[in-house]
């Protein structure tokens, strides 16, 4: 037993096991849904639950390897995508941001008196999963502790119910994954022939021009834009690694880096960082779901769930039904309004294609922006009541 407890105090084992059950975990399927990688969130908030975490440094580490390889594999792609849905997807970004807040604002108002309003609040960014969407809860109160308390209850259940969406909505609504493949590969055809086939073939990977996507997204996500009365957005790490590495990647070269690198290597980096990304989220949030049940009851993650998934199906119903975007577009798309970078990761595995990357990165600035002004708006409207 000391040698398995030694083991277990061993960050890359518990991480390693952590990601190995869960795959065992993601090949389970009931009637034909299965977690696939995500299963390594649910081992990892298992064993969180027991008292096991890694450090947040190998957090930061394996999300940047992700959203590197993600926007290098989809650059191609994302430029074609903004031009073809354009506004249609800045409006979904308000949408989906907008809609999760007001069922926030919502059920704080039924449940008035239960919890902190500032707490309750702090649900709408952790059911969101949005890191600058918590900044900017905390500078609009001060930094008040209970937007964090509130943000750390529902962020698990967030990336939860954003991984679970994309996994189980073309079961539920009978959508052809495969037919809607094969649809977005014939319209990206016809526009290939239309206007020729402007796609260069791959080099091998380097790893130097890897490095400098991480060095430029990692400057990009530091740069402020401020909004006047509600502060300042950045994008953060994760944010200016995906847009850095989108924009590089629609080049050839850049000076002396190659920018069309090996899929096969990119895909493989993507695979094994995501894998470790969910296991890690997953540990260092299981503790955190035990103490909500034990310190604030079901209510916090209950409100998080709900204005998950109103917003979720806020934006699917749009898209999918209202306006016809293709379920492997909008699922990134969906991933992207809600700033959730572990709903990409599942949207990737659910589909088999990294295509949906692409409807992610088109989304994804706006909703940030989004995030940050209805964020900022519950606050102030809890400060006035």
């Amino acid at each position: 037993m000391e040698f398995l407890g030694a083991l277990m105090k061993n960050h890359i084992f518990l991480m390693s096991l952590t990601v190995g059950l869960g795959l065992f975990l993601g090949k389970i399927a009931v009637r034909g849904v299965s977690l696939g990688i995500s299963g390594a969130l649910f081992t990892g908030l298992f064993l969180g639950a027991l008292g096991y975490s890694v450090p947040n440094d190998y957090f930061t580490w394996n999300l940047m390897f992700f959203v590197v390889a993600v926007g290098l594999l989809a650059a191609e792609d994302t430029l074609s995508v903004v031009k073809r849905y354009g506004i249609r997807f800045v409006v979904l970004s308000v949408l989906v941001t907008g809609m999760g807040a007001m069922v926030t604002l919502l059920l704080s108002m039924v449940f008035s008196g239960t919890a902190s309003p500032h707490m309750i609040a702090g649900t709408y960014t952790g059911a969101l999963t949005s890191s600058p969407g918590l900044g900017a809860a905390l500078e609009a109160t001060g930094g008040n502790p209970d937007v964090t308390i509130g943000y750390s209850v529902a962020y698990p259940f967030g990336v939860m119910a954003v991984v679970l969406f994309v996994q189980v909505i073309p079961a539920i609504f009978r959508i052809d994954v495969e037919k809607e493949k094969m649809r977005l590969a014939s319209e990206k055809g016809e526009k290939a022939a239309a206007h020729g086939d402007s796609r260069h073939s791959s080099s091998s990977f380097s790893l130097l021009s890897f490095v400098f996507c991480v060095v430029g997204g990692t400057f990009l996500g530091r740069v402020s834009l401020p909004l006047g009365s509600f502060g300042a957005v950045s994008l953060g790490t994760t944010g200016g690694a995906l847009l850095f590495s989108l924009a590089a990647g629609s080049f050839e070269r850049i000076g002396p880096f190659s920018m069309r690198m090996d899929k096969k290597v990119l895909s493989a980096i993507r695979t094994i960082s995501l894998g470790f990304f969910l296991a890690i989220v997953g540990l260092n949030a299981g503790g955190g779901v035990v103490k909500a049940f034990l310190d604030h009851g079901p209510l916090l993650i209950a409100i998080g769930i709900c204005s998950a998934l109103a917003a979720e199906f806020a934006g699917f119903f749009l898209g999918y039904y209202v306006w016809h975007i293709n379920w492997i577009i909008l699922s990134g798309a969906i991933c992207g309004a809600m700033t959730s970078t572990p709903g990409l990761g599942a949207a990737i595995d659910a589909t088999g294609t990294d295509e949906c990357s692409a409807g992610y990165g088109a989304a994804y600035p706006v909703a940030i922006v989004c995030m940050v002004l209805f964020t900022t708006m519950l606050h102030t409207f809890f400060q006035l009541r």
